[in-house]
């Protein structure tokens, strides 16, 4: 997921909460009870201290911190970003970490230097398992979420992990170096240092690196055998044993499991497996150190350290450490190109070539397919952007057609079955009068009508019908429509859009499809600084994604109009804010419901 970074219209909505809650003592911010983890990268902090009130920007900006962007400002593709880290103690400079993976409800479990972690969106970051001693390179979580594999590099085993428990089991290796087929502990591997799990969860695939091979480990038993490799280095392509690698330190899976992809480091080549055949042919890379993007052989890669495949299995995505890049190679063509990463050793943030990394190590890819998160050498964790988000919705206009009046008052003669006569309606719970209506052009008007005023009906001789659930003025306007075809949603002010509000859902009640047209293109074009806020809602209320686009689009592009026109302190709910602006607001709930209890 892209970094967690609250976005400028739930600043405008919510500022003053926000601030209530800096006002109570949250500036000095970490994990745990009523405090928020900061997480929003250095560039956002002035915009939110922009739309703090004077004095009181840092607290404001950082109780802000924490959020993901559901509408707009989000990274573009190759955008950099630093995930800060917290533990239960509150921040993490460096949690050392060595190879990752991801689940598929957005979180990550990392292999580092004694443990596997679980790391939140945010960056909070708890213990799953430790494992003493034990340098975790390789990870690779189970489809049901419910293990990992990790590879022991120096203990030269292959690991399971419970991960609602965080029991840990050897599933293979002696322990010993070697290159020994055989069942659990009987099997021998030298540095294994990469795994991934076939899409069945049937087996793992292993690249062990300092036997030159990649082997395949069964899940149900520990049988280990060799699937690739001839056991010393070389460069040669073939089948099974005929093929050769140097120092292989990675592997990535197909999604149907079919083809399997190696960072072959030594080699400084991508490498594709067929898993059924065993053949190895050369996807990407020279074999010598360089730094050229291009396709197939002509790219050049220094040492790729790990691969992740995305998950329609069209890109593979590539470490390449002493270049101090992320690369991304299609797989059907082989072409290289550089995602991130100047080529220059350092940290910092930034897009595409602006970025740098210091020794980028492990690399997944979210389950949704938009972020990598990247280990690097100096013990953090990156996020680089792969896709950007869909832009907001766009509709076609609305189009109105053309009116059918005269036609429809053309079928009040010799239509027997019309009712006769005036009707008064009864309207509302004040019960206003409206008197003097003709009973028979309603019915050429409206299919409600013309049911409500059919033969056998009790209205249909009625004198008077009681009408609930409006207005006079607003039902006055949907009868003018009917008479007229004529659109009148009072004098020009704030009150048009509510009564376009009100008259479009009773032409919903009555059927009458054109007046919804127009009532809904007034809606359009009544979306301002005081109205955007309470249209927001009613949008979402009413399931019009047409106008929830707009009015959301507005209020991000015109947030300084909004809050001065008093449209903000309009919206009414944070329940209702929550549903307007997708997950962005779990956090503040949760710390609203810890203060109340507290």
């Amino acid at each position: 997921m892209p970094p967690r970074v609250l976005p400028v219209i739930v600043v405008e909505l919510y500022r003053d909460y926000l601030t209530e809650l800096a006002r109570r003592g949250f500036d000095n911010l970490s994990a745990g009870g009523d405090r928020v983890s900061i997480s929003t990268p250095r560039k956002v902090w002035a915009t939110l201290r922009a739309l703090a009130k004077d004095g009181e920007s840092d607290g404001a900006a950082a109780v802000a911190d924490g959020f993901e962007a559901p509408l707009f400002g989000a990274p573009v593709v190759g955008q950099v970003t630093t995930l800060p880290l917290e533990g239960e103690d509150g921040p993490l400079a460096s949690i050392k970490p060595l190879g990752v993976t991801s689940d598929r409800a957005g979180a990550w479990y990392v292999g580092s230097k004694g443990s596997v972690l679980h790391v939140s969106a945010a960056g909070r970051v708890r213990s799953v398992a430790s494992l003493e001693d034990a340098s975790l390179r390789g990870i690779a979580i189970s489809p049901d979420a419910s293990a990992l594999f990790v590879a022991d590099m120096f203990n030269h085993k292959i690991r399971r992990v419970e991960v609602a428990t965080g029991a840990v089991t050897t599933l293979a290796g002696s322990g010993t170096v070697g290159s020994a087929e055989g069942v659990g502990g009987a099997a021998q591997f030298t540095v294994p240092s990469g795994v991934a799990i076939s899409p069945d969860s049937s087996a793992l695939f292993v690249a062990d690196s300092h036997n030159h091979k990649i082997r395949r480990v069964e899940v149900a038993t520990g049988a280990v055998t060799t699937l690739v490799g001839s056991g010393t280095e070389g460069s040669t392509d073939g089948v099974g044993g005929a093929a050769q690698f140097y120092s292989p330190i990675d592997v990535a899976i197909s999604p149907d499991g079919s083809a399997m992809f190696v960072a072959d480091f030594g080699n400084h080549k991508i490498r594709r497996v067929e898993v059924a055949t065993g053949a190895v042919t050369t996807l990407a890379g020279s074999g010598t150190r360089g730094s050229t993007d291009g396709v197939g052989g002509a790219a050049q890669f220094h040492l790729p350290s790990d691969v992740a495949i995305s998950p329609d299995g069209s890109a593979l995505f590539v470490t390449d450490a002493n270049n101090h890049k992320i690369r991304r190679v299609e797989v059907a063509t082989g072409a290289v190109t550089t995602l991130a990463g100047s080529g220059t050793e350092g940290s910092a943030d930034g897009v595409g070539g602006t970025a740098q990394f210091r020794n980028p190590l492990g690399v997944a890819v979210s389950a949704d397919g938009s972020t990598l998160l990247v280990c690097t050498k100096d013990g953090g964790l990156r996020q680089v952007c792969v896709s950007a988000p869909p832009p907001p919705p766009t509709f076609a206009p609305i189009v109105v057609p053309p009116s059918t009046l005269v036609a429809d008052l053309g079928k009040t003669c010799g239509d027997a079955s019309l009712p006769e006569g005036k009707v008064t309606f009864i309207v509302g719970d004040d019960e206003e009068r409206y008197e003097h209506v003709s009973k028979c052009v309603l019915c050429v008007r409206s299919v409600f009508f013309r049911t409500m005023f059919g033969i056998g009906m009790k209205e249909r001789d009625a004198a008077e019908v009681t009408v609930r659930n409006t207005d006079l003025a607003t039902f006055t306007a949907l009868v003018r429509y009917l008479c007229t075809d004529q659109l009148d949603l009072g004098e020009e002010g704030g009150g048009r859009a509510q009564r376009a509000l009100d008259l479009r859902q009773l032409a919903q009640m009555y059927q009458v499809p054109r007046l919804e047209l127009l009532c809904a293109q007034a809606l359009q074009e009544s979306v301002g600084p005081a109205s955007a806020v309470p249209l927001l809602e009613a949008a979402h209320m009413t399931g019009d994604g047409r106008l929830l686009a707009q009015c959301r689009r507005y209020v991000a592009d015109n947030a300084a109009e909004v809050r001065a026109s008093g449209g903000v302190e309009q919206l009414r709910d944070l329940g209702v804010a929550k549903g307007l602006l997708g997950d962005a607001l779990d956090q503040v709930a949760e710390l609203k419901g810890n203060r109340t209890q507290g």
